[in-house]
């Protein structure tokens, strides 16, 4: 991820004061399969502008992971109901994998299929992130995963216990807006306490920018 000093991720107003193609080339560094996203942030960057509106309105249910093709690399998209619409079944050359929870219609999956996207349906009401992360590999070969937000998507796999890293750009710059995604979002409050990281390296990039990397100490890790 890439934050201000404050932990906000919106990459217009970080623009500025960054390098360009700072985020992607420390993104290649890590050599992974996939990348993924959720639907704010799939919506605002890659995803057609209008949203799919269901005409039969019938909720598919459980069913069967469905591997349009197998390819060298993945975006990855989490879109619990079923509501974006895409022209392609790739971005940037990357096959597109669409999870959705049980609540999604029947022609929604429909229309994936028709495009050639790949998808998983995980969860009964919400997405089940840890249903879904255990068919990247099995299904598609994915190994290593790039979480790339926005906050309440990172929120939910660390709250799932599915985040071994924390890579994080810090630019050098303060958003201090109190309306703007944060980093990670929307965790549980329940009995909640901080999530321990033990600090992995430290960098200083061009334009001062701070390259942190943070392994996610596991409940019960012998990590100290």
């Amino acid at each position: 991820m890439f934050s201000s000093v404050d932990g906000k991720i919106d990459a217009s107003s970080l623009r500025a004061i960054a390098k360009e193609n700072e985020y992607e080339t420390i993104g290649a560094i890590f050599g992974a399969e996939a990348w993924v996203c959720g639907r704010t942030t799939m919506q605002q960057h890659f995803a057609e502008k209008d949203l799919f509106v269901s005409s039969s309105r019938k909720i598919a249910g459980p069913q069967p992971v469905y591997v349009a093709r197998r390819a060298e690399s993945y975006a990855v998209a989490v879109d619990t109901l079923g509501k974006l619409q895409w022209a392609t079944d790739e971005i940037a050359g990357d096959h597109l994998i669409c999870i959705t929870s049980e609540r999604v219609t029947e022609d929604y999956l429909a229309m994936l299929r028709q495009k050639g996207i790949s998808h998983i349906v995980a969860g009964k009401t919400t997405v089940d992130l840890a249903q879904a992360a255990d068919c990247f590999g099995e299904y598609f070969g994915i190994a290593t995963l790039l979480l790339e937000g926005g906050g309440h998507i990172n929120g939910a796999f660390l709250d799932a216990h599915l985040v071994d890293e924390v890579s994080l750009l810090v630019a050098p710059g303060i958003d201090g807006r109190h309306d703007i995604p944060s980093v990670f979002d929307g965790i549980s409050s329940r009995n909640h306490t901080a999530y321990p990281l033990k600090l992995k390296s430290i960098e200083r990039r061009d334009n001062d920018i701070i390259w942190l990397r943070y392994d996610v100490v596991r409940p019960h890790s012998s990590k100290e």
